[in-house]
């Protein structure tokens, strides 16, 4: 186990250990019909949470692309999204994630499937900076999106889809931390609603099945 202190930074928002909280009360009328219309094809899904489609969705933002150039909510229109929240310095579960999202685009592209577009949002943009991303991101695909930008806006995104991070000092290494982090990926749709929570652990041939199921069933 290793020695750690904590710090006084701490985001602990929405979606606290992966487990989605929906908007709308439990047991209500408008939720009660949402789960039945998509009981079948959450039935189908390995590892997979489908949401109704007007669960949450993406706000407006501005941020940062690996280029240095500011990037908004609309480069997620007109497409599917695999969003993913990390860091750089991850010790584990972001290269592990990245390189399990590499095997599925490929998986996906072998059988003619429309694969998503994976973007890769830092939880930590005091140390990823764009350069940091670009060297990072392009490692796995030069085609991931990586997402850096200043902490508030960054923060202010989090907030708003119910993702955790919680800074921890590591003892004995001033300046060092950790970031304890959402594993869950959240796939958004063409029009920037948040439509399924895919659960860690993450497995390439899981991610690949749920996500095949999901596109026939939502478009």
């Amino acid at each position: 186990m290793r020695p750690t202190v904590p710090l006084i930074i701490a985001a602990v928002i929405g979606i606290t250990a992966g487990v989605a909280v929906a908007v709308r009360g439990p047991g209500s009328p408008e939720m009660a019909d949402a789960d039945a219309a998509l009981a079948p094809l959450q039935a189908k899904m390995l590892n997979t949470v489908v949401l109704p489609e007007d669960f949450r969705a993406v706000p407006a933002f501005s941020l940062q692309g690996v280029d240095g150039g500011t990037l908004q909510q609309d480069f997620l229109d007109d497409r599917w999204t695999m969003a993913f929240f990390g860091y750089t310095h991850c010790p584990d579960v972001c290269p592990i994630t990245l390189q399990v999202m590499k095997e599925v685009v490929a998986s996906l592209e072998a059988s003619d499937v429309e694969p998503m577009q994976v973007a890769f949002f830092t939880v930590d943009p005091v140390r990823d900076t764009t350069e940091r991303m670009r060297e990072y991101v392009g490692f796995f695909d030069e085609q991931f999106v990586g997402v850096t930008g200043e902490a508030d806006a960054v923060q202010a995104l989090t907030r708003s889809l119910g993702i955790v991070s919680a800074f921890t000092a590591v003892e004995g290494r001033p300046g060092e931390y950790l970031v304890d982090h959402t594993a869950s990926m959240l796939l958004i749709d063409p029009q920037r609603r948040v439509r399924a929570k895919f659960n860690a652990p993450h497995e390439a041939d899981t991610i690949t099945s749920d996500y095949v199921a999901l596109r026939e069933a939502l478009g």
